[in-house]
């Protein structure tokens, strides 16, 4: 088995984990953190079920927040699935 067809086969699988194509963003976002506080991140990409962001060194995220994006109409709730290095992945919560 060539490495290319191993590699092609890879990503095929993981497309079917995600609720939609990502699509690659440079934007950035808004969360808010309460009443008065909000924080700026850095959106990488986003799918219909998510997003990709970052964030600067030493922020803690709670596991539910609202976010906005200028792409947006309205704020998305977020829930927050993983974590590595200053980079969280999270998903659109659906009410």
């Amino acid at each position: 088995m060539s490495s290319q067809s191993f590699n092609t086969r890879r990503l095929e699988v993981g497309k079917f984990n995600r609720r939609g194509q990502r699509a690659r963003v440079d934007a950035r976002g808004l969360i808010k953190l309460g009443w008065f506080r909000k924080l700026e991140v850095e959106v990488r990409d986003v799918s219909p079920g998510g997003a990709r962001i970052a964030v600067t060194e030493g922020v803690l995220l709670p596991d539910e927040f609202e976010l906005r994006l200028p792409q947006f109409k309205y704020p998305r709730t977020c829930l927050k699935r993983w974590e590595s290095g200053l980079e969280i992945g999270v998903e659109f919560k659906f009410e």
